[in-house]
């Protein structure tokens, strides 16, 4: 009877009413290819000297003597270069039997056998126009050249064999000499220390550099142009570590204000992950950029500004020092040990400069852009390890793997966290490592078994998902017993994880709070808690330590109004409000539980649903506002044509079945809000009715507009809306996110709109009279 009555009552109330992207299926990993020479030989110094840098050719001139030692029996040397013609090849100091170029190897006959135990001197004399893709590679620009160790289009992407002979692999690292002769007006900068800079006698310096800690190839460099010197010395923990900082001359004056707190990030950086690890900082400004060279940072110019606005990138690149350049990721598929590394840096440094709730805060609204947007940037749903060629720079890398570094700290603790990494970086320094050395050595070091959290973060598509289930709260004396039950879900993959760990936090009569952890594995758990107050309320991850498939804001309501609660998409009217209240909206990026009986052509959103949840007086009296869209980034896998009439659905909690509430709706079929009438705490979830299962109307006002008539569509530079029966009011447009980019009155039957500066895409456009009222709603393409 129960169902019946149910299904009963929603078609009575849709009956009244009437007046996104699918989770992608796993991705496998495509194979990457190390170097090809890689496992033949092995680097050991390289001595770069390039003895012209032409810029009206843009063509360089250079020398690059290579000690080796074989790995394998050898009477054929390969290293790769790219673009650039070798004219002479000696090996020990005599001319090579021979050599040849194909594509980007150059192989040397040597006339010998040499093996493992042996150490080869080649010397490489080539030129030419290096190579470079839009980003990556050695580019000209002006009187300035600089080169970019890695290519986001290149397969591997590994650059170094853009501008010298060599193994080009994450795995292989030397250290280096670079000498640079360029007019006496210019500046050449390599990484490490400045060993000299030699007055030719013929107008022209050579600028020589030595890097004497190994490093990998793409992570040499070479900026040369008219550049002024900004120094400093950093007094780091173990020695005093110089700085430079060469800029345009006309960008000078600007360093003071972009680089006002690096200080502060060294002093931080050091504290967290010990002491700097190479002998300079350096930053180098660069037409694009940024890219970690060692001690010697390709800046973008645009970023030496004088202001702030890309500290952020200050503190990622220089985070690199640690995350990357002294530890690399053993393959371009673990990308994320370093970018994704490197990204936490760049939210978590401002703690220290800005305080707890600003890094929460930047790392909230990365998470949320995680959750909303990466599988789409990203064309599908990625474990961080093993990712692709096409997204080892994508959001899930960068962006994504942040978040995982923000849940790991906390899964672990922040203070065992930073112990583990101060070690993690001391024990694998200046080589090479893999998700799965960093699982083994964290656990070791922790003491905390992390395959579970590996398994479900790392190497699993999409994000896990927690929430409360339901509590059952038992009463024992000046004490309460919760039992406490927690469900899994996980967006992006069909997977349930083991070794969970989530903090959960009850809030008291007088709004106290009390916090503690849940340990639970599979799809469900239970844990007994005690608590010294009576509860009022259970909440999890209150302070958002676990980045997993939610969103939530809360507040403290003090009066009647309007509250925007953004991320969650939803708008609360609190219209009586007796006392304070406080208020959590959390928007979770999961399916909501499926209907306890299934009603024909009632279908509920596979990808969404909210929970309201608080602290509220009696007699409080609340509205609550719904986005729903067919947009990719939220409902195209619930509205799908415009036979699906959207609804919401109602339930207090999971033991309860979902149930229809009294509402309203504004805008289309596919784009627009629902109004919940009286709001209520429970969760709330997104569902369509089949038109043509239920035998609705074919036309309803969301289908065929009465006033607004809008031309052309799709619209270019402007549009006419021509309103049938006019009122005065206003239009207010809304792009594909639901945000209102533009507003205009309405006194006139027509109305002209310029469009040009707006972003290509979808709009929906809604007219109200002055009160607000909602008059009707039109939908157009601006392309």
């Amino acid at each position: 009877m129960k169902s019946l009555c149910f299904a009963t009552g929603i078609l009575i109330g849709i009956l009244a009413f009437i007046s996104t992207e699918i989770q992608a299926q796993c991705n496998h990993r495509q194979s990457f290819d190390r170097s090809p020479v890689a496992d033949s030989i092995d680097a050991i110094h390289y001595q770069i000297a390039l003895t012209s840098i032409d810029f009206t050719a843009q063509a360089i001139e250079a020398i690059a003597v290579i000690s080796l030692r074989p790995k394998l029996t050898l009477t054929q040397i390969p290293l790769e270069l790219k673009s650039l013609t070798v004219s002479q090849v000696n090996v020990n100091g005599n001319p090579a039997e021979s050599f040849s170029q194909s594509g980007d190897m150059l192989r040397i006959a040597t006339g010998n056998t040499y093996g493992p135990g042996d150490t080869i001197t080649v010397e490489v004399h080539y030129g030419g126009q290096p190579f470079h893709e839009a980003w990556g590679g050695f580019h000209f620009a002006g009187n300035y050249a600089f080169n970019l160790g890695v290519g986001f289009e290149s397969e591997p992407h590994n650059l170094g064999k853009a501008w010298f002979p060599c193994i080009d692999d994450f795995n292989d690292r030397a250290t280096y000499d670079v000498l640079i002769t360029l007019p006496d007006n210019m500046k050449g900068i390599a990484g490490g220390s400045l060993v000299s800079a030699t007055n030719n006698g013929d107008n022209t310096i050579t600028w020589h550099w030595n890097i004497s800690e190994t490093i990998p190839t793409y992570l040499a460099s070479v900026v040369a142009g008219e550049y002024a010197l900004n120094s400093d010395v950093f007094s780091g923990m173990e020695a005093e570590i110089p700085i430079t900082i060469y800029t345009r001359p006309v960008d000078s004056a600007r360093v003071a204000g972009s680089f006002q707190h690096l200080h502060e990030v060294m002093q931080a950086y050091e504290a967290w992950f010990n002491a700097y690890p190479f002998e300079r900082i350096g930053y180098s400004g660069t037409a694009i950029g940024a890219m970690e060279h060692v001690c010697n940072i390709a800046y973008p110019h645009t970023a030496i500004n004088g202001n702030l606005n890309s500290e952020y990138l200050l503190a990622h690149e220089l985070s690199h020092m640690w995350f990357g350049n002294k530890v690399t990721c053993s393959s371009a598929a673990d990308m994320w040990l370093n970018e994704g590394w490197a990204t936490f840096c760049h939210h978590y440094y401002r703690k220290a400069i800005y305080g707890e709730e600003s890094y929460r805060a930047f790392m909230n609204d990365n998470h949320y852009d995680v959750l909303k947007n990466v599988h789409i940037t990203d064309n599908g749903y990625y474990a961080l390890s093993g990712v692709p060629t096409q997204i080892t720079y994508g959001s899930t890398v960068y962006n994504k793997g942040a978040t995982v570094v923000h849940t790991l700290m906390n899964y672990l603790g922040e203070s065992v966290f930073l112990d583990v990494v101060k070690a993690y970086l001391d024990a694998f320094a200046y080589g090479s490592a893999s998700s799965i050395d960093m699982r083994d050595f964290f656990s070791e070091q922790s003491g905390v078994d992390l395959t579970g959290f590996f398994d479900n973060w790392v190497f699993t598509p999409g994000t896990p998902h927690f929430s409360i289930d339901s509590v059952v709260v038992a009463h024992d004396g000046n004490a309460y017993r919760p039992a406490i039950h927690m469900k899994q879900k996980h967006k992006g993959a069909m997977y349930t994880g083991n070794d969970n760990i989530l903090e959960v936090s009850c809030l008291g009569p007088e709004w106290q709070v009390w916090t503690d952890t849940v340990h639970f594995d599979g799809p469900t758990g239970v844990s007994i808690k005690e608590v010294l107050f009576e509860p009022q309320l259970f909440v999890a991850d209150l302070y958002n330590k676990t980045c997993d498939a939610t969103t939530d804001e809360q507040l403290i309501v003090r009066q009647t109004g309007e509250y925007v609660f953004s991320k969650p998409f939803f708008k609360l009217y609190v219209d009586a409000l007796p006392d304070s209240a406080y208020i959590r909206i959390t928007h979770h990026w999961a399916p909501p539980d499926s209907l306890k009986q299934a009603v024909e052509g009632l279908r509920l959103s596979p990808y969404r649903y909210w929970q309201v949840a608080g602290i509220f007086p009696e007699n409080t009296q609340m509205r609550g506002r719904f986005f729903y869209s067919d947009g990719n980034t939220l409902d195209n896998t619930l509205i799908q044509s415009e036979n699906d009439s959207v609804v919401i659905l109602y339930r207090s909690d999971a033991g309860h079945d979902w149930q229809w509430v009294s509402q309203s709706r504004e805008g289309l079929w596919s784009i627009g809000y629902i109004y919940v009438d009286q709001l209520l705490p429970g969760e709330y979830s997104l569902a369509v009715w089949d038109r043509q299962l239920v035998g609705l109307g074919a036309e309803s006002p969301d289908q065929q507009s009465k006033l607004l008539q809008l031309s052309p569509n799709p619209a270019g530079d402007t549009i006419m809306l021509t309103i049938g029966k006019m009122t005065i009011g206003k239009l207010m447009f809304y792009d594909v996110s639901g945000r209102c980019i533009h507003e205009c009155p309405v006194n006139q039957k027509s109305v002209k709109v310029n469009t040009s500066s707006w972003t290509k895409g979808v709009y929906v456009v809604k007219y109200t009279d002055q009160k607000g009222k909602f008059l009707d709603a039109g939908k157009f393409l601006l392309k």
